[in-house]
């Protein structure tokens, strides 16, 4: 295959055929390129194809990338991360098992993918909060923004469940744990910035320490969301709701009545 690269027109020749004999003469001019190696009667014919049609080609290498991340979530969601194979994930998201490995290597490798799209989902739901009208005020953001994080549809159930058995791997994995350390640290950073934010619009006590109230709110989250799927009973659905919103209610209490 011979590809020919026009810079003016950002599209590329890709040749598609090779011709010979009394047939070469009539393409030649018409669209058409020397076959490398070959006799003088021999040429390519190609086909113009445009620069995006690499960028589309891209995006759907991405778009299966994630496709195969989600089959993981769903798998590890029904028999855990240690009786999950590539291949149990391969077979959730309708493909080979050698398609799976050609993006990724080892179950390690697809884990860390599928833990980053994870977190990358939980992040996209954070930035979607500041679109339209946004929240009303910091205490809105920090209820709405926690309940992010919070186990209360199938989607975030789902990934909650895979992040549970993902918490272990941390212990072992250096990487993964430098995964995590990140990611958490990112939590705190967002969550001290809008409390830092509420002290100086007069939401929370000109005293409150930001990053340690952050800290705290993520571990009150986290308690929340490991007893919803694992305990129950007094955690379930509108419980967890309803203590996250007192909690936050405490915190925003205004320092007047403090």
């Amino acid at each position: 295959m011979i590809l020919h690269h026009n810079p003016r027109s950002r599209a590329f020749a890709e040749s598609v055929s090779g011709v010979t004999g009394p047939e070469a003469r009539s393409v030649r001019g018409a669209g058409a390129l020397p076959v490398a190696g070959a006799g003088p009667d021999t040429v390519a014919t190609f086909k113009i194809v445009p620069y995006y049609f690499f960028m589309a080609r891209t995006a759907d290498h991405e778009q299966r990338r994630r496709q195969v991340a989600h089959a993981l979530l769903r798998s590890v969601g029904r028999r855990g991360l240690a009786r999950t194979t590539l291949a149990d994930v391969a077979d959730e998201a309708g493909v080979s098992v050698g398609l799976v490995q050609s993006y990724f290597r080892t179950k390690s490798q697809l884990l860390r993918f599928g833990v980053e799209y994870m977190y990358k989902q939980g992040e996209a739901r954070l930035l979607a909060l500041a679109e339209g009208a946004g929240p009303a005020s910091v205490r809105d953001w920090t209820l709405r923004a926690s309940e992010t994080l919070l186990p209360l549809d199938d989607e975030r159930r789902l990934e909650l469940t895979v992040w549970l058995e993902f918490l272990p791997v941390t212990m072992a994995d250096p990487e993964m744990s430098r995964l995590h350390r990140t990611t958490t640290q990112q939590l705190l950073d967002a969550f001290a910035h809008a409390f830092g934010e509420g002290r100086r619009l007069g939401e929370l006590p000109p005293s409150l320490d930001a990053r340690a109230e952050a800290a705290a709110l993520v571990a009150f989250v986290d308690g929340l969301t490991l007893h919803h799927l694992v305990t129950g009973g007094d955690f379930a659905e509108d419980a967890i709701r309803t203590s996250l919103a007192t909690y936050v209610d405490r915190l925003f209490t205004a320092p007047e009545s403090s």
